[in-house]
């Protein structure tokens, strides 16, 4: 695993594949939820410039200069647990908004979070430790 933190599902697109196309796969590939007609942009966007030539080897391909980041959110049914890619994720929580913010350690999650805290207050978020 990476580090042993708390994070919400991620993932890129693959070649020809959108943003919210890419969220879908990714959810499913990593938990087993079908979002598919839950799926909703949650409005905030990032970039993160990549400037550690190691950090960059590590993870992207070495033309990999800078991460867009498009946040997502999606309703998942009640009681329902994911089905974990042990690759990915070695645990999840569900979590009130307040919670997950708690455990969250990239600034884009808790400010996607925050900038939807009113549309999201009732959903549940599912994350995955990694």
């Amino acid at each position: 695993m990476r580090g042993g933190f708390w994070q919400g599902v991620t993932g890129a697109p693959h070649p020809h594949e959108s943003d919210d196309e890419a969220a879908v796969r990714e959810v499913r590939e990593e938990t087993g939820f079908d979002v598919s007609t839950s799926l909703t942009r949650l409005g905030v966007e990032y970039e993160y410039r990549l400037s550690s030539e190691v950090a960059r080897k590590a993870i992207y391909a070495e033309n990999v200069r800078a991460i867009h980041v498009v946040t997502f959110g999606a309703e998942i049914p009640e009681q329902w647990d994911p089905t974990l890619d042990p690759d990915e994720h070695d645990a999840f929580a569900w979590c009130s908004h307040e919670q997950a913010a708690e455990m969250l350690d990239w600034p884009v999650e808790t400010d996607a979070l925050d900038h939807r805290r009113d549309a999201l207050h009732e959903l549940m978020s599912v994350l995955g430790a990694r």
